[in-house]
């Protein structure tokens, strides 16, 4: 038996024990409610303080009978910490006034969440290979979560809707803005503050899970398409709250087919992902990130075949108020892609100042280089694999457009940030696209000039984007980006399929309301 099929028997153990245990959780905790602790509590009480409202109404007779009273209390309902937060970064996605909890007076042990988001977004010309005209869009995304808790563990049900409002076959709608309906996240965790008496906390995940590491370049929860890859596995967490933390799991991908997996309960058959990952803010001048990612992925269905590691460092200080800040970042992949040799690398430099002025303005100037493959003819491989990144915070708005990714691209840009009131912020951006390398594919383009004669300039964009949050459940978002053609594409026209010289405009307005 191969090393990963020995794995792989093992963590399709793992899951089904997961499923018990959470199963077993539930009933458990709908039996006998939230216990109440010893006066001398031990290690296998609940480590996490209780949650917001649970402490608020101790000291009153009784929770408000009357709905509208105890939505009012909405944000009292909010638990401390939820179980994916050690998961996923942001927690604005993850804690909001709990107004459905409220609603249904859930007990202490039980929180329920449910956000909806609705997006409008479309592009006039088409810039990639084989789109015909324009395509307007209505995305929807629907979102479920179950969280129960018992002493030490913890239990989540995530369930996820995601509906374009057009064909999934179409040239442009696909896997990252439709999906029926899938089972986000279902796992069983446990956590321990002080890990065998080290004063050290731990956190244990077992299940299906979604996952933000680092900058989110290369593994991340996306937060603008209207899907999320999830991954089915066992993750671990130690830290030192204080000044660093240490990750490592060991996954199956999940497919991401609307034909084969419409419900998203299937893995990817011969699709695994594993990593570590070591974080330190001793210096909060030089807060630094070590990882480590494998992928082994046997190109099912005639998909890349990919066996190859991914090995990392970034260095960053923070953004403050009247200073500077700067982010560097290097990973270097080294393997086999689609049966060739691979060595690839990507960098990432930026350098950016916050204004101690009205609007606390930052502008950050940044520049990014994923390598490609100088002779796509031979046998070896140069083109960098992005993994599981997220591009919209960085690259280019991502869902129904998104020319750009972390694959054979040079682009030099900037951004200005600005907050012209606490509920709003302005995000202005502009880059400059190269290719890395000119006769390898525009990566996810359709395009790829093997002469090299077309040159290596992709064009420019221009980015504006505004954000207004007037409630912690509410957001409306709208941006526009302008993407001008550069002589790559303009070298191409006449190829049958590729796209016009004609610069694209794409534009978007959305809202999410959280209950």
């Amino acid at each position: 038996m191969s090393f990963h099929k020995f794995c792989m028997t093992g963590l399709q153990g793992i899951l089904r024990y997961a499923i018990l245990l959470i199963t077993l959780l539930m009933l458990t905790t709908t039996s006998f409610g939230a216990e109440t602790p010893d006066k001398t509590p031990s290690h296998t009480d609940d480590p996490l303080p209780s949650s917001d409202w649970y402490r608020a109404l101790t000291g009153v007779k009784s929770v408000p009978t009357n709905i509208w009273e105890r939505m009012k209390l909405a944000d009292q309902w909010v638990w401390k910490e939820y179980p994916d937060q050690v998961l996923i970064q942001e927690e604005n996605v993850i804690k909001w006034p709990r107004y459905l909890s409220a609603a249904l007076n859930t007990p202490e042990w039980l929180d329920l969440g449910f956000s909806n988001r609705i997006r409008r977004e479309g592009f006039d010309y088409p810039f990639t290979a084989n789109q015909e005209g324009s395509t307007w869009s209505w995305g929807q995304r629907t979102r479920f979560r179950a969280t129960t808790k018992w002493k030490v563990f913890r239990a989540e049900l995530e369930l996820q809707g995601a509906n374009s409002g057009e064909d999934s076959d179409t040239d442009v709608v696909g896997t990252s803005t439709f999906n029926a309906a899938n089972v986000q996240q279902l796992f069983v965790s446990a956590t321990l503050p002080n890990f065998w008496e080290t004063g050290l906390r731990t956190d244990l995940h077992v299940g299906r899970i979604n996952m933000d590491i680092g900058s989110r370049r290369l593994v991340a929860r996306s937060r603008f398409p209207n899907t999320s890859q999830p991954f089915d596995g066992i993750h671990w967490r130690l830290a030192d709250t204080n000044e660093w933390f240490a990750r490592a799991f060991f996954s199956e991908v999940v497919l991401n087919d609307n034909n084969t997996n419409r419900l998203g309960l299937f893995t990817n058959g011969g699709n695994y992902f594993w990593g570590l990952s070591y974080e330190n803010s001793h210096f909060s001048w030089a807060r630094t990130q070590l990882y480590y990612f494998g992928r082994d992925d046997g190109g099912k269905d005639g998909g890349t075949e990919r066996q190859h590691s991914t090995l990392g460092i970034r260095v960053y200080q923070r953004p403050d108020i009247g200073a500077y800040d700067y982010e560097v970042e290097s990973a270097w992949q080294f393997g086999t892609l689609d049966n060739r040799d691979h060595f690839a690398y990507f960098q990432h430099i930026s350098l950016g100042y916050t204004f101690a002025v009205p609007w606390s303005p930052r502008i950050l100037a940044m520049y990014d280089y994923a390598s490609g493959t100088k002779n796509p003819n031979g046998n070896k491989s140069h083109t960098f694999d992005s993994l599981f990144g997220a591009r919209n915070f960085e690259l280019s708005a991502t869902s129904l457009f998104g020319p750009f990714f972390r694959s054979n691209i040079s682009s030099p840009g900037i951004r200005l940030i600005m907050h012209p009131h606490p509920t709003v912020d302005l995000n202005l951006k502009y880059r400059a696209w190269y290719l890395a390398q000119a006769k390898d594919k525009w990566v996810n383009s359709g395009m790829q000039d093997t002469t090299g004669a077309a040159g290596n300039f992709l064009g420019q964009d221009v980015q504006v984007r505004l954000q207004w949050h007037p409630s912690p459940n509410f957001t409306i978002e709208g941006g526009y980006e302008h993407f001008f053609k550069g002589s790559y594409i303009k070298n191409q026209t006449n190829v049958p399929g590729n796209p016009p010289s004609n610069d694209t405009n794409y534009f978007y307005i959305q809202t999410e309301v959280m209950f």
